[in-house]
């Protein structure tokens, strides 16, 4: 099917769920979107030979269709068609959950069935970029990066790396020490008797043979 025929074919399916009956309409509202999403970002295309859309050209793609009246804003769900080596393939965006659904009806290859969407993982972070960028003019605030706010952990990570960094490659098999004292404890008995510390030397001869004695002990 060419893309003008699926487009229009998107518009009329939009039109014939709008004249439903109450008792046939379908409670959670769907926003239909034809391929224009898809053509304006451009995905498989090089950048000398693709303009990336404004903010505003992408919004319009959510835009509600001539002769009907409702806001993407009062939509639960929003399904997206794209095209990929060929074959039209489907999100559905559920603005509620903020959970997107990958459909592909074509058969999985054998070197993605470990990771069925891994060949599909380019389209899926574009399409999430563009569309965010899309509802964000709609709705402000509603796609705002989570990855953009500071999270803090109680756990100190650091010492986890330090020890894997440790463990590999080694044939040897080592458990992480989850004690940050005993960590610590380590850090400051390698740190003191290190051979190029130059204060090593400054710590007297008994501390010394102390340190030794409970490094060999760990």
């Amino acid at each position: 099917m060419t893309l003008k025929c699926f487009d229009m074919v998107v518009r009329l399916l939009a039109i014939k769920e709008s004249h439903m009956s109450k008792d046939e309409m379908i409670k959670d509202k769907k926003h239909y979107m034809d391929m224009r999403f898809w053509r304006m970002v451009g995905f498989g295309k090089l950048l000398k030979y693709h303009e990336d859309p404004t903010a505003e050209e992408l919004a319009k793609t959510l835009d509600c269709w001539p002769s009907l009246n409702y806001y993407i804003t009062g939509c639960k769900y929003v399904l997206m068609p794209w095209k990929f080596n060929g074959c039209y393939t489907l999100f559905v965006i559920d603005h509620g959950k903020k959970h997107v659904t990958f459909i592909d009806f074509t058969p999985t290859q054998d070197l993605c069935k470990h990771m069925p969407y891994k060949r599909f993982a380019e389209a899926i972070i574009m399409s999430s970029k563009k569309y965010k960028i899309a509802y964000n003019k709609k709705r402000s605030g509603w796609a705002e990066d989570i990855f953009g706010q500071t999270l803090f952990y109680r756990v100190n990570t650091s010492y986890f790396v330090l020890q894997a960094m440790i463990m590999w490659g080694s044939a040897r098999r080592m458990k992480f020490d989850r004690d940050a004292k005993i960590l610590r404890r380590n850090f400051v008995i390698d740190l003191l008797n290190y051979e190029d510390n130059s204060c090593r030397y400054a710590i007297p001869t008994n501390i010394q043979q102390r340190l030794i004695n409970i490094a060999k002990k760990d």
